[in-house]
């Protein structure tokens, strides 16, 4: 199932004097004070090369960025998703980009058992966030 792309803009922004500001086009008057940053997916991208083959091939890497920010929305609680199952230190929710896996937010990464009740049944964990380790993929079971 292919989710619609999250449209997002890229944006050039400059810091100077501690006023923000920012432009759609690359500014023609800052000096060496001045502070430069770029929004960027790269991180993402960079997230996206240590996903497993098998996740790859059926996952786009537009697709993946859009994923990974979702997953970060989700693990926050800005963004609702139906639950699979849930612990007492965590919660399976399903993964719209993946069909055959789901996306566990733990609260406690460095815990080493965790006990997740589910109707369905869960597999192993095969991905983690190295940013945010509480933030894994677990492949379905069967």
């Amino acid at each position: 199932m292919k989710v619609p792309p999250v449209l997002g803009g890229y944006c050039f922004s400059m810091l100077k004097s501690g006023v923000s500001k920012t432009q759609k086009t690359h500014p023609l008057d800052f000096s060496s004070k001045d502070t430069i940053s770029f929004t960027s997916t790269a991180k993402y991208l960079k997230k996206y090369n240590t996903l497993p083959d098998e996740i790859k091939k059926v996952l786009s890497p537009k697709d993946a960025v859009d994923m990974f920010k979702d997953m970060e929305q989700v693990a926050k609680g800005v963004v609702k998703r139906q639950k699979v199952g849930q612990g007492n230190t965590s919660k399976v929710y399903l993964n719209p980009w993946l069909d055959d896996y789901y996306l566990l937010v733990l609260k406690n990464a460095n815990n080493p058992t965790q006990v997740i009740y589910s109707k369905t049944p869960l597999g192993d964990a095969i991905w983690s966030d190295s940013d945010n380790l509480n933030i894994q993929i677990i492949k379905k079971a069967g």
